[in-house]
């Protein structure tokens, strides 16, 4: 009986230390994934933060629009609006855009679905952003010297290439 408990402990104390070290192991890599994350994402000014699986449908949005254009906020133009133009990369207002394929698309419209509007009942599905009832909602008592484009916002938000909205032209000159 004695010789039985010793050949025990001699096997549970390896055993308890593999667990301890193994335990240890996932808990700092885990803690380690999320504070690389969090130091990532922690220098963007992004219009919305997106997270968790929408990152990558927005950094797949960021890649393939803003190559030609600024990005625009997801919300300024309804979900309704976004799908159309996702689904004929196309004729993209004229343009056709290679490149982008079904998953990418897929991925894309997650971001965009969740992050944009809905329309309201009756509400005309802009087309254009100078159509769009919520940028003119953000967009209080501003009168706007030249037709309203995806182009345009950069006059105001120095930023906007960089998809930060946050801050405006007048307010960088403020301080």
């Amino acid at each position: 009986m004695f010789f039985r408990s010793k050949k025990r402990k001699k096997v549970t104390l390896p055993l308890i230390l593999a667990l301890i070290v193994l335990f240890c192991s996932i808990f700092g890599w885990g803690a380690s994934l999320a504070m690389n994350h969090q130091s990532l994402t922690a220098g963007t000014k992004s219009v919305d933060k997106a997270v968790g699986n929408f990152v990558i449908g927005k950094d797949l949005y960021l890649e393939n629009c803003s190559t030609c254009h600024i990005p625009i906020p997801p919300a300024v133009l309804p979900s309704e609006t976004w799908q159309t133009i996702l689904e004929n990369p196309g004729n993209h207002y004229g343009v056709r855009i290679d490149g982008i394929v079904r998953f990418t698309q897929v991925l894309m419209w997650q971001y965009l679905q969740q992050y944009s509007r809905q329309l309201l009942k009756d509400e005309p599905r802009p087309k254009f952003i100078a159509q769009s009832r919520y940028f003119f909602a953000l967009h209080p008592d501003i009168k706007f010297t030249t037709p309203v484009t995806h182009n345009t916002c950069i006059e105001c938000h120095n930023r906007a290439i960089e998809f930060d909205y946050s801050v405006t032209n007048e307010q960088m000159s403020q301080k």
